[in-house]
């Protein structure tokens, strides 16, 4: 697979946005994309809190012509970053983690239930091809790569505590959907290959209207992996996305389904709709770039 980057982004696939959850949130659409938000000061580095190179800016999810893509936005690049903390001196992206279950992430991938897209191969997964799996157990690199926090709930803790917002896109951080007392979980560990994904330039994203500097976020990388939309099952779900080291989390929950062309978005956007307009003017007014 050919990767492309083009003016420091990363890009892929084709799909349509849709959100919700567990708890009812309205939808944060724009472009015919739904949006993620993430705090933009809830990353760490050494004793730094926010603004790292470690931020995650939030995620980005839309269907198109029988593909989904996933956008990550983040200070990362595509290739990860050197650590003096991490045991072999290297941070790399995660994998992205998708729930179609009721169970938790962390019971979830106890079952082998969880499904997950691996679109970088230097991270410390314990699959080899880049690609889309199923029946996935993940697992957490954390510890090893730099982060002496003792779980995602101290992780949150520490952030608040350094004047940080502790955030997790579209998950609450007292969240039962991930287990606070554990290490968030950021690779596959073991899983079915079941299809290829892609890695697309920003040309592509424009021509697809992906717009995050709609919500007031630049300066960041955009990496986007499309999918065949065949491979997952339709329903609603939830994705996770860290780096190996867990110094930032992102969480985003859409509904992925059978449509035919973004023509027929408002309708599927019907439910759950109420407060969209002002929610989206409220995270535009709200969220600012940290230098």
């Amino acid at each position: 697979m050919r990767i492309v980057k083009i003016s420091g982004v990363i890009l892929a696939g084709l799909s349509l946005s849709l959100l919700s959850g567990k708890a009812v949130h309205a939808a944060n659409l724009h472009n015919n994309w739904y949006y993620a938000v993430d705090s933009l000061n809830d990353s760490v580095s050494g004793n730094d809190v926010g603004g790292t190179k470690y931020e995650i800016g939030g995620m980005a999810y839309t269907q198109k012509n029988g593909k989904s893509i996933f956008s990550i936005v983040t200070k990362l690049p595509l290739e990860g970053t050197s650590s003096n903390f991490a045991d072999d001196g290297r941070v790399a992206l995660g994998d992205i983690l998708l729930n179609f279950t009721t169970d938790s992430f962390n019971v979830a991938s106890e079952k082998g239930n969880l499904k997950a897209i691996r679109f970088v191969d230097n991270n410390e997964a314990g699959v080899n091809a880049l690609g889309f799996y199923d029946n996935v157990v993940a697992k957490s690199m954390s510890s090893v790569n730099g982060l002496k926090l003792a779980n995602v709930g101290a992780y949150h803790d520490y952030v608040k505590d350094n004047g940080g917002t502790p955030s997790m896109g579209d998950l609450p951080i007292n969240t039962s959907e991930i287990d606070s007392s554990q290490h968030i979980l950021n690779v596959i560990d073991s899983g079915n290959w079941r299809g290829n994904i892609n890695l697309l330039d920003s040309n592509a994203l424009k021509d697809l209207g992906f717009d995050f500097g709609y919500f007031g976020v630049e300066g960041f990388n955009t990496i986007a992996v499309s999918v065949d939309s065949s491979l997952l099952p339709n329903g609603r779900f939830t994705t996770l996305f860290s780096p190996e080291c867990g110094n930032d989390i992102v969480a985003m929950s859409h509904i992925k389904t059978t449509v035919p062309e973004s023509s027929t978005i408002l309708g599927l956007l019907a439910f759950g709709m109420v407060g969209a307009g002002s929610f989206v003017k409220s995270q535009k007014r709200s969220v600012k770039l940290l230098n």
